[in-house]
């Protein structure tokens, strides 16, 4: 006959479920039970007669086996098995297990005969002598922590053993930063991080960045991709991207990082770019005369939101034009070109700065008006002047003798002298005689006419050359006396009105004195 045991016998594992992967929970929840992790597994035991301090030691023994650490959301399977050590049968067993919080079931082999909640059972009926039974759990982790899960096998007495498996997940963190603000002349660093802030390696850890328009890397490119490959749990990894602006603006964008297992986060960060704007402003007379101080005026403004650098200003003139002076260390090169050098010229500020010169030939001069600077595009105008001469006749008049005996002669010298920068042309002298004088003849580089008894007309004489002069002689006679004036009225081209000029002669009648002899 079979041999039954009977010994009132009850084996229970169970511990309080734990849902953060530390050391200390992990702890806790086997805490008095036997176990022992190898190699990725975890094994645990209870048995009789107890405490079992090894598995060989126990009559009876209850055993759980299962993956020390699982990713969320993967499928595993977990063994408890009951093995009957002595030499004669175990009957009424009956199993139980506590299913683990956080835990999905996929399948149970063999199905329990029952199930309450998270509790299932199993009647085992007998375990022969030397045999054991074994039962398979499969399901999935669905959140993060530790499933510890309860099993009891009765059969005359309970022993407690706990199975822990570690859920993992893989999480990244990305970190974008950008300056607040930069200048369009200076480069840009784009500074990219990427942290494992899970509890399982990230692999094949990707970070990717489409740049707005406006913004592109140092060799040109718009979209940044950078391959990070694996970070440690707690690891980082730290990039940093140099950024060129193309354009002046704000600017916001979103970078995205992915690892394997669907792991994805993003950063977004912002950035704006501000530029110099250089406004130039050229003045100068349009018109001008030769042999004449003619002044420039050139002024540079920074109308834009940061300095403009290293800011040159030139002036070419073309033309026959010297420049005599200029302002601000302005330096006079080859050509007629001069240059300044401006420096930085903050947002707001402006640089004025002269020029000086003359010139003694008629015609047109140009000036070429160029400004540029750091990381700026040159800016320029144009200006043009117009140089002529202007001649400038002088007459002088001046009689032969004064005072004049009625009944004598006076003769006076009409003199032109051009004393301008350029001839004259077609100059006429009008002649007026006060009364008391009488015409008597004349002469000079053109003929003589009389227009009536008090007014002659030299005729016209063509050019009067700069520098040049020209004279006429007219001689009247006295018949009046009294403060006469012998006047001339030049007329010419260039000039408008009638320009006069006049001589006073005094003409007078001797008194005649008597003296008788006595």
């Amino acid at each position: 006959m079979k041999r039954v045991l009977g010994w009132g016998l009850a084996l229970a594992l169970a511990s309080t479920a734990v849902f953060a992967v530390r050391a200390e929970d992990f702890a806790a929840a086997l805490a008095g039970a036997n176990y022992k992790e190898d190699k990725g597994v975890i094994y645990s035991w209870a048995g009789f007669p107890g405490p079992t301090k090894t598995p060989t030691a126990a009559l009876v023994l209850l055993e759980k086996k299962g993956p020390a650490e699982i990713i969320i959301g993967d499928s595993f399977s977990y063994q408890i098995q009951i093995s009957n050590r002595t030499a004669a049968d175990i009957v009424a067993v009956n199993l139980q297990d506590a299913l683990p919080d956080g835990f999905a079931i996929e399948s149970i082999d063999p199905k329990p005969d029952s199930q309450s909640g998270v509790n299932v059972t199993w009647n085992l009926g007998t375990i022969p002598a030397k045999t054991a039974k074994c039962i398979t759990i499969t399901g999935r982790a669905i959140q993060l922590g530790c499933l510890v899960s309860r099993a009891t096998a009765k059969v005359c007495f309970e022993l407690t053993l706990p199975l822990v498996t570690r859920v993992l997940q893989c999480n990244i963190a990305l970190t974008k930063t950008l300056p607040e603000v930069a200048d369009i002349c200076d480069p840009i660093v784009l500074c990219l991080t990427v942290q494992n802030i899970g509890s399982y390696p990230a692999t094949d850890v990707c970070i990717t960045d489409e740049l707005p328009e406006g913004l592109v890397t140092k060799d040109g490119r718009s979209k940044i991709v950078i391959d990070a490959g694996t970070i440690p749990v707690g690891g980082y990894k730290t990039f940093n991207v140099e950024l060129k602006a193309t354009a002046t603006g704000e600017f916001t964008n979103t970078a995205a990082a992915t690892a394997a297992r669907n792991c994805y986060t993003q950063s977004s960060a912002s950035i704006k770019i501000v530029a110099p704007e250089l406004e130039l402003v050229a003045s100068g007379p349009a018109d001008g005369y030769i042999c004449t101080r003619i002044p420039y005026q050139i002024t540079v403004t920074n109308n834009g939101d940061s300095p403009a650098r290293d800011v040159i200003l030139t002036d070419s003139i073309t033309g026959a034009f010297k420049v005599e002076e200029v302002s601000d260390n302005g330096r006079i090169g080859r050509g007629n070109r001069v240059a300044w050098n401006l420096g930085t010229i903050n947002p707001g500020e402006s640089r004025t700065v002269c020029l000086f010169g003359s010139s003694t030939v008629e015609g047109s001069v140009r000036s070429d008006i160029q400004v540029s600077g750091r990381c700026l595009d040159p800016k320029a105008v144009s200006h043009c002047l117009n140089l002529i001469g202007v001649p400038g006749v002088l007459t002088s008049l001046k009689d032969n003798c004064d005072p004049v005996i009625i009944g004598g002669a006076v003769t006076y010298t009409i003199t032109a002298s051009n004393t301008g920068s350029k001839e004259s042309r077609n100059l006429v002298y009008t002649i007026k005689l006060d009364d008391g004088m009488e015409y008597i003849g004349g002469q000079g580089v053109t003929a003589v006419n009389v227009v009536d008894a008090k007014t002659l007309r030299f005729d016209p004489l063509p050019v009067l050359a700069k520098g040049a002069t020209a004279a006429w002689q007219v001689t009247v006679k006295a018949t009046g006396v009294g403060d006469k004036r012998f006047t001339a009225e030049l007329k010419t081209d260039e000039l408008d009105s009638v320009v006069a000029k006049s001589e006073s002669t005094n003409f007078y009648q001797p008194t005649l004195a008597i003296i008788y002899a006595q």
